[in-house]
């Protein structure tokens, strides 16, 4: 006959114990995890911004040395560095309500094409800008010529007229392409819808610094992974400071 053998019954400080480190364990690997986690997102953070603080700094250097050129070759323009801007005002391109260039804004395109062109192919560069608008700008004045029924139609005509130029002047540029094989540059008119910084009343002064070309630097951002970081964690920080 066999005998029977009883277990006995583990009693209630064991199993406590044995659930208090079942507890334990899960806690020590969820906030494994979430370290893990979270140095993956600090770095792609760091990273991120690591490379608009880049950008930022190749933008000023673009803007600050094609200033440079055409100030040696006797052209004054206005650089924005906050915006990314070179402003080529009106007087030096075009005659008022005209678009056309004259004979000193077919000048600046002989000096400014090359100058960008030699810029744009610089290893250094090669890659960091996304695009450059030519920008049209007008004052709120009515057009008087019968040539151009508004202003969207003249400003948007002068900065096609700019754009040709250029590329008559240098036809390298038209083969320039971005980070994701993009032609670099781009064209559009504003009429008098985007007046310059601090120039918005009705007097002649801020009228004629609005009458403009402007070339805009936007800059290639962070992988679309790395600016999906940064929103979330500024949506983290934003929710843990309310």
């Amino acid at each position: 006959m066999k005998r029977r053998y009883d277990r006995p019954a583990p009693d209630a400080g064991e199993a406590g114990e044995s659930y208090s480190i079942s507890i334990s364990d899960l806690m020590a690997a969820l906030l494994t995890i979430f370290i893990l986690a979270l140095t993956y997102y600090m770095l792609s953070f760091s990273q991120a911004t690591a490379q608009l603080m880049d950008n930022e700094d190749k933008r000023r250097e673009i803007l600050e040395k094609l200033e440079g050129d055409l100030l040696s070759r006797g052209i004054k323009v206005e650089v924005d560095i906050e915006h990314g801007v070179l402003r080529l005002p009106e007087g030096i391109l075009f005659d008022k309500g005209q678009a056309d260039l004259k004979p000193s804004g077919i000048h600046v395109m002989d000096v400014l094409a090359p100058a960008l062109k030699t810029i744009l192919q610089d290893p250094e560069y090669q890659g960091s800008i996304e695009t450059i608008f030519i920008e049209g700008h007008t004052d709120s004045d009515p057009v008087r010529s019968g040539r151009f029924p508004s202003n969207w139609e003249l400003s948007t005509q002068r900065a096609i007229n700019t754009w040709n130029k250029m590329l008559e002047m240098e036809p390298g540029l038209e083969s320039i392409r971005n980070s994701i094989g993009q032609p670099i540059f781009s064209v559009s008119g504003y009429a008098d819808r985007r007046p310059v910084p601090g120039a918005v009343a009705d007097t002649e002064n801020d009228k004629q610094k609005n009458r403009r070309i402007d070339l805009r630097f936007s800059m290639t951002p962070p992988r679309r992974e790395e600016a999906a970081v940064i929103e979330d964690l500024r949506r983290g920080l934003e929710g843990a400071s309310q």
